[in-house]
């Protein structure tokens, strides 16, 4: 039978239909930015060489601010409404009061402006961004405090936080940078994405951001911190604008279409599909009733009315001949027998995808109603009490079709106990092959294993008799297998455990899947490596507290899933499956014979430099990620493993003697 389609929004709580529009403004002059004023009785137009400042309705014209030599990219209106800073093509920044009209003062930037921006609450300071450089002023005296060039490529992105504490760029070069708003000094220089930076979005909070990019990601992060939080599912285009609701609980992406996620889950709270260009920019009102959107090349400004809805999704039309019911796949905990699982922690990750053609109406979770991402997946933190945990799942598609899952996570006792940093033993195994019977021989394989082990052992709480090195002729096939699974046994939750692999690697496109090549494998013989999924599956039934792969290989990053975390100030706390891999699906140096590889350079300089008592993993990825991909035409990958229970948790190394 055919099937219409129709693309339609339902509110699951309110009722209330969403796109009942849209509306339409149009302008003569191409628009390039779109800002509502924070008491919702204007709207602003940056059109040609003009700020048009009309009613919110978007009938009425209320003033224009005209003073611009060039087109003007960008508008913002301070967070009192009474002050307004525009970004010219000009080469100026110009502050208008927003009562009179009237042009205030103009900043000279020298260059194009691609955005200005207030500083804080107080408008103490005005910050803008060339392609090369930013500069902030002193709105009082029009005076500049400083200027920076610290991208290597050209700056598109720009935010500050609401409390005046910091400024964000983004560039081309793939790298965030937060700096002190005061001093300019930057405090965390982030590797954000795997194309240019498009946008940057601060929480009214002042406690998070989002950036977006080419790579078609939005992604979540700690201001304070810079730790990755959240990673909002891929869109079919770059993220050209990025921008929080008034009161932070939602957050607009604009790409191929314009979608808003929940800030806290980044599940899919409404969609806006629709042909023609894609949406550049845009501007929540500050109720929450309506969107202005502008598309790439349009000079119509289109207003969508949100409805005040909370929760919606988009559906194809009702066919009352589908019978189907939805299907649900759970993707962890991993191992549900007869419908049992058992975990020895006190929380876990929810993880699962539910699917159906005709779309996917509501998904209820143990009597909640929960978000879900737009393609199906959901994540829920579940508190877990001693014994038996009741886990019903039921999910209802478009067309009033149910589905039912039920199981039962068992939380049994730790053994030994509540897992205490001070009595783990830290497993450690080390792989280095150099040498290879077949395949061309490596320079640096086994000396940067033997470097990686003796950092470990001399600096950090690694005893010697509790690491493993495989070097050579010792690193067949069978021995690295056997020794792998006869940490199954050994390992117990009070411990952690941590691999490092050097040596060649391998990927089969045919069947998606990448091999480490032990010692004695022959060229072209699937047969005789050792793949991923085999790793990962001996991994899996490691039950230990912290688990970490590390892996030095080409196309060493297919062992590992494009997910981001949350933070957890105690991350010990939680069990953690994480993963670093030299590169992503690419071939990674070697480095010149008598020294480290790129990769291992930055991995153990870093560890031998560290002067802290306790360091998370993620502060060593971090660092390895920023360091390699600045010298070496390879970019490390560094996430959770897949499908393997991880719970939000990190490693954290101990310096030895602390």
């Amino acid at each position: 039978m055919k099937r219409v389609l129709l693309t339609i929004s339902v509110a699951a709580i309110t009722g209330l239909l969403f796109g009942q529009g849209p509306t339409g403004l149009e302008i003569k002059t191409r628009s390039s930015s779109v800002a509502y004023s924070p008491d919702n009785e204007h709207l602003l137009v940056a059109s040609g060489k003009d700020v048009i400042i009309y009613g919110t309705g978007g009938t009425t014209v209320l003033g224009r601010l005209q003073g611009h030599k060039g087109y003007i990219n960008h508008v913002s209106i301070s967070n009192d409404g009474a002050s307004v800073v525009s970004a010219g093509g000009d080469g100026t920044i110009k502050l208008w009061d927003m009562e009179s009209k009237q042009l205030v003062r103009s900043f000279n930037a020298g260059k194009g402006v691609v955005s200005a921006a207030f500083v804080g609450n107080g408008k103490k300071y005005i910050a803008g961004i060339t392609e090369k450089l930013l500069m902030v002023w002193d709105v009082s005296d029009g005076s500049q405090i400083y200027q920076k060039q610290e991208h290597s490529k050209p700056l598109r992105a720009l935010a500050t936080s609401a409390d005046g504490r910091f400024i964000l760029t983004g560039a081309g070069d793939r790298l965030v940078l937060v700096r002190d708003a005061e001093s300019g000094e930057v405090k965390h220089r982030l590797l954000a994405h795997e194309g240019w930076v498009r946008s940057l979005a601060v929480h009214p909070n002042s406690k998070t951001f989002v950036s977006g990019g080419d790579d078609k990601k939005a992604k979540i992060w700690n201001l304070e911190t810079g730790a990755p939080v959240l990673e909002i599912a891929s869109h079919k285009e770059w993220v050209y604008d990025l921008e929080y609701s008034s009161d932070g609980r939602f957050i607009g992406v604009a790409s191929r279409y314009f979608t808003v996620y929940d800030s806290e889950r980044a599940g899919v709270v409404l969609k806006i599909e629709k042909n023609g260009a894609p949406i550049v920019k845009f501007s929540f009102n500050p109720n929450g009733s309506d969107v202005a959107t502008i598309e790439d090349g349009a000079s119509k400004i289109r207003f969508w009315k949100m409805g005040g809805v909370e929760n919606v999704q988009t559906f194809t039309l009702r066919n009352t001949d589908d019978k189907t019911p939805p299907l649900i796949y759970i993707s962890n905990p991993p191992k549900i027998e007869d419908n049992i699982v058992r975990v020895s922690s006190d929380i876990i990750s929810l993880e699962g995808t539910t699917q159906d053609e005709s779309g996917i109406r509501k998904l209820v979770v143990n009597g909640i109603e929960t978000p879900m991402k737009s393609n199906g997946r959901f994540v829920i933190k579940m508190p877990l009490s001693m014994g038996d945990n009741p886990v019903n799942i039921e999910v209802t598609d478009i067309n009033d079709n149910i589905a039912l899952k039920k199981f039962l996570i068992v939380r049994r006792d730790l053994d030994g106990g509540e897992y205490l940093a001070e009595n783990a033993k830290n497993y450690l195994l080390v792989i280095g092959v150099d040498k290879y019977q077949h395949w061309p021989a490596l320079n640096n394989a086994v000396r940067d294993a033997n470097a990686v082990a003796q950092t470990l052992i001399t600096n950090y709480n690694f005893d010697f008799g509790n690491v493993n090195v495989l070097l050579n002729g010792d690193a067949s096939r069978n021995n690295i297998l056997s020794t792998l699974r006869g940490y199954i046994e050994k390992i117990t939750p009070q411990d952690n455990f941590m691999i490092y692999f050097s040596g060649h690697g391998h990927f089969d496109e045919l069947l998606n899947e990448g091999y480490w090549i032990p010692q004695e494998a022959e060229v072209k013989t699937e047969g005789d490596y050792i793949s991923n999924s085999t790793i990962l599956k001996i991994l899996e039934n490691v039950n230990s507290q912290h688990t970490f792969l590390v892996a030095d290989a080409c196309f060493s990053g297919s062992l590992f899933s494009e997910q981001s975390r949350g933070y957890a100030d105690n991350v010990e706390r939680f069990r953690s499956r994480w993963g670093l891999a030299s590169g992503r699906l690419e071939t990674v140096s070697d480095g010149a014979y008598g020294q480290n590889s790129p990769f291992a350079d930055a991995f153990i300089e870093f560890l031998n430099n560290n002067d802290k008592e306790k360091l998370a993993v993620s502060e060593l990825i971090q660092y390895v990620k920023l360091t390699v991909a600045d010298k070496a035409n390879q970019t490390p990958i560094g996430n959770p493993l897949k499908s393997l229970g991880d719970e939000g948790g990190e490693f954290v190394f101990y310096k030895r003697g602390n």
